[in-house]
């Protein structure tokens, strides 16, 4: 295995799974150059179409009423999170009645199913969004659910290669069917500004003023002068003034909104933090579970342990399950290695490695032993994941698969590039794929 980029090391993304030269390039130049289809939990792709005015056969609601309605979602250049909240203002409905199965990239045309209550079915058919399309509409007994899905395909455009086009296709193609390491991607933890893993140690161990001074002192490449400076005056009393506010652009909205509170109560760290929106603080905890996982892959692969085929103290999570939840999982023991080695073999199972949180188990393993090292490197105990007191920073942790393995992988040239399509099952990101077959700086994939 090749050394990973050394931009990425830091996020323990220490390695790449094969040793294929990398094919350089350059992605999302367009959104169309990105394209992202749901696959449901039956396998039923919700594949992209051309955007056109919806004949009026479409605007009828299929099947007998029931509470929900399911439909499509064809978008561009949007989230995800804004279409749900679109769609409930426009519905006059609460945002937890507009449900999806996992959120989708911005930066493309992204296609995928959502759900809302029936009771806004009548003006669901008559809205006309910009960059958004709505169509198969049905009723259905139960919403959509956060897992509710299979995985997605993926449409890739590449373009500015770095080698000639059959040295690219045959390098796209040896990933075909190659375990690749399952590491949670850049994007995570900041790419032009990676501090969200380090803003989430530090809310773990209830460093609260630790947390703030990561989000307000750390400078970043692609930052104004005047910006660097107003960090790096914030490093020496995190007191801030009116003024210093202004040079925080509008998009780091929650760095403004911590700036706005410690103004009115100077030093109060932990409730000028409970003014970032909950949601803000869990996904910075699960940067760092995440930093946490990926170095723990980087060392299974190190010491030249299978991703694929379980040993004695491994786990295995159920593969393909409808929806999120507590994983179904099992363990690994001598006695149990033939049959788990046989669940694996037949796609039932697959081998995961833990996301710390409280719920973690320490089984006497060296799998266990190898955690332990890690949490003591990095000062933390698995209860510095348990905070009642505030539930978005309350994280259980779980299981994440050890590896990818693409099978549908397609590539053709085209005259920009390369076109690569290919499959992932839920959990799993496009963005570390082309990690693989780009091997280039991350900035790159966005």
């Amino acid at each position: 295995m090749k050394e990973g980029h050394p931009f990425e090391k830091p996020f323990g993304m220490e390695l790449y799974s094969t040793d294929t030269i990398g094919i350089g390039g350059r992605l999302k130049r367009r959104y169309e150059d990105f394209l992202v289809e749901e696959i449901a939990s039956d396998g039923k792709v919700i594949s992209f179409r051309d955007w056109q005015e919806k004949p009026v056969e479409e605007r009828i609601i299929a099947g007998e009423k029931e509470r929900y309605v399911i439909f499509t979602v064809q978008k561009m250049g949007i989230s995800t999170m804004d279409v749900s909240n679109i769609l409930a203002s426009s519905l006059k409905l609460p945002r937890n009645l507009v449900s999806y199965a996992g959120l989708k990239d911005k930066r493309a045309i992204t296609v995928q199913q959502m759900s809302v209550s029936s009771q806004a079915a009548g003006e669901l058919t008559k809205l006309e969004l910009s960059r958004i399309d709505l169509r198969d509409f049905c009723y259905t007994r139960h919403p959509l659910q956060i897992g509710d899905l299979w995985g997605n395909r993926f449409t890739i455009i590449l373009k500015d290669l770095e080698v000639d086009p059959a040295t690219a296709i045959q390098a796209v193609e040896a990933v075909r069917g190659t375990p690749l390491l399952n590491y949670f991607g850049v994007q995570r933890f900041g790419l032009t500004r990676p501090n969200t893993h380090l803003a989430g140690k530090s809310l773990i161990r209830r460093n609260f003023e630790d947390a703030v001074r990561t989000m307000l002192c750390t400078e970043s490449a692609f930052e104004s002068e005047e910006l660097k400076q107003v960090r790096l005056k914030l490093t020496e009393d995190l007191m801030p003034t009116e003024n210093m506010i202004h040079a925080f652009p509008r998009d780091l909205n929650y760095e403004r909104t911590i700036l706005t509170e410690l103004i009115k109560h100077p030093g109060e760290f932990e409730r000028a933090l409970q003014r970032v929106p909950p949601r803000v603080l869990t996904l910075m905890v699960h940067a760092y579970q995440s930093y946490l996982f990926n170095r723990l892959l980087s060392q299974r692969a190190a010491a030249g342990l299978s991703l694929l085929r379980p040993i004695p103290g491994d786990f295995m999570i159920e593969l393909d399950t409808p929806h999120s939840g507590r994983d179904s999982w099992l363990f690994v023991t001598e006695r149990s290695f033939e049959e788990r080695i046989k669940q694996t073999e037949e796609g039932k199972y697959g081998l995961a490695l833990p996301v710390p949180g409280y719920t973690t188990r320490l089984p006497p393993t060296p799998q266990t032993d190898s955690l332990r090292a890690l949490m003591r490197e990095e000062d933390i105990i698995l209860r510095d994941f348990r905070n009642p007191n505030i539930r978005s920073l309350d994280s259980p942790g779980g299981l994440h698969l050890a590896a990818i393995v693409i099978d549908d992988l397609d590539v053709s040239p085209i005259d920009e590039g390369l076109r690569v399509v290919f499959s992932l099952r839920k959990g799993s990101y496009a963005t570390v794929v082309l990690r693989e077959l780009m091997k280039n700086h991350p900035i790159n994939r966005v």
